[in-house]
């Protein structure tokens, strides 16, 4: 009896063993959003969509503020479009993420039409977005391991973390532990071009015609820079894109630039629109920068924060 109680047991935290170890082994590799959500609160951040996700480097940004005296350590705090367009469940997150003690932090703002735009029907019914997001559900963004994510958001067999299936590992992302995440694509010009269109395509068939405008996102988008504020400086960024993009974004909000200017105004924060130039940016897809040109555009951010 005593030898079946034994190996019962056994067979009884084998299971438990299993799921710990593969709690502890998610990485960067597991998902692009992950890792986010394993480390503490935080007193600098970079809020966005998969634009200043993949283009504004946290160790860029702080290795040329603390060289000039500017004791930062950021993070990135940007996920995607669909995720992290300003609005409720993207706001209620940051504030989940900031640490409340927090003073004399820097936090990037990255904006552009389509993080403020709303379903077109939406907006002119004149009624916000109910957005059912895991940024609206989830309650812990800094837990380590973050249990309630891998339990409830993580999209695939939890065992696929533990052993990956070989066949769909992708190694074309990865998450670093300060939230930026690094690409490494095919960067043949045949293939960037092919990318680019197909970017453009689904943009100027799916997202334009079906986009407008958001009096609510641009109203979230306003306190989130409230909530901010409170902690340090606020800078409004507007990344590059590939002209293509830009004539799009154009067609969905043509006012966009003076909408920012107006609103930095009004809180007395920067705006940096990058201008967009195509022989002195190159894109993985026409919408978001190349590791060594997000490197660049992270320079030109640090160089407008450190001299006003």
């Amino acid at each position: 009896m005593k030898q079946f109680l034994k190996w019962l047991a056994l067979f009884m935290l084998l299971p438990v063993a299993i799921f710990v170890i593969t709690l502890y082994s998610a990485d960067g590799r597991t998902d692009p959003y992950y890792l986010r959500f394993t480390t503490p609160p935080q007193s600098s951040l970079i809020v966005g969509t998969s634009r200043a996700a993949q283009g504004i480097q946290p160790h860029v940004l702080d290795s040329m503020l603390n060289a000039n005296g500017r004791a930062v350590k950021s993070f990135n705090y940007s996920f995607a479009i669909g995720y992290s367009n300003y609005g409720a469940p993207y706001y209620e997150s940051i504030k989940k993420k900031m640490d409340p003690a927090a003073q004399n932090g820097v936090f990037i703002v990255a904006v552009d039409p389509w993080s403020v735009a709303g379903d077109l029907a939406t907006v002119r019914a004149g009624i916000p977005e109910y957005e059912w997001t895991f940024l609206r559900t989830l309650n812990n963004v800094n837990m380590s391991p973050n249990v309630e994510y891998l339990m409830e958001e993580y999209d695939k067999p939890l065992l696929n973390i533990l052993v990956p299936d070989p066949r769909k590992v992708d190694d074309r992302l990865l998450l670093h532990e300060d939230g930026w995440l690094e690409t490494n694509l095919d960067l043949s010009p045949s293939t960037v071009t092919e990318r680019t269109a197909k970017k453009v395509k689904e943009y100027r068939d799916t997202r334009l015609n079906s986009s407008a405008p958001s009096p609510w996102r641009l109203g979230y988008l306003e306190i989130t820079v409230d909530l901010l504020q409170k902690h340090g400086e606020v800078i409004l960024v507007r990344l590059p894109v590939h002209s293509s993009m830009l004539v799009l974004e154009d067609q969905l909000m043509p006012t966009f630039d003076r909408t920012m200017e107006l609103l930095a105004l009004r809180k007395n924060v920067k705006y940096l629109s990058i201008p967009v130039n195509d022989r002195e940016w190159s894109f993985t897809d026409g919408n978001h920068l190349v590791p060594s040109d997000g490197a660049k555009v992270t320079k030109l951010i640090a160089e407008e924060l450190l001299h006003p």
